[in-house]
């Protein structure tokens, strides 16, 4: 989850998503950092709380809690927006999420190809 490929792959699907928002509604994206903020404010602990017994008991390292963060700060931004623009990448990675797993990289070429997750 910390590679740079699955890193830019993340943000890049992030870019993609804000610029297709841009397009759609440009007056509703200039809430975009304000919206980021309040769910902030409600992700961060939530995922701390759910990730802190795996990465205690596997010593793993804080990369993986802010993977999780940021995955599950996008897919808010992404649920928020849906009204304008079907929720993407981050909604895909969020089934990984919900049967228990964990979604941190990309084996080929995007979007072709499978994700790759433990």
């Amino acid at each position: 989850c910390q590679g740079k490929k699955w890193k830019a792959l993340c943000e890049d699907a992030a870019n993609h998503y804000r610029s297709k928002l841009v397009q759609r509604d440009r007056e509703l994206f200039r809430e975009w950092n304000l919206l980021v903020r309040e769910l902030k404010n409600l992700t961060m602990p939530l995922v701390l709380r759910k990730t802190r017994n795996v990465v205690d008991h596997n010593n793993l390292p804080q990369g993986i809690v802010d993977a999780v963060q940021w995955d599950v700060l996008h897919l808010g931004m992404e649920a928020e927006y849906a009204d304008v623009l079907p929720p993407g990448f981050y909604a895909a990675q969020a089934y990984w999420y919900m049967k228990g797993h964990f979604p941190c990289g990309w084996d080929g070429d995007f979007p072709s190809g499978r994700p790759i997750v433990f």
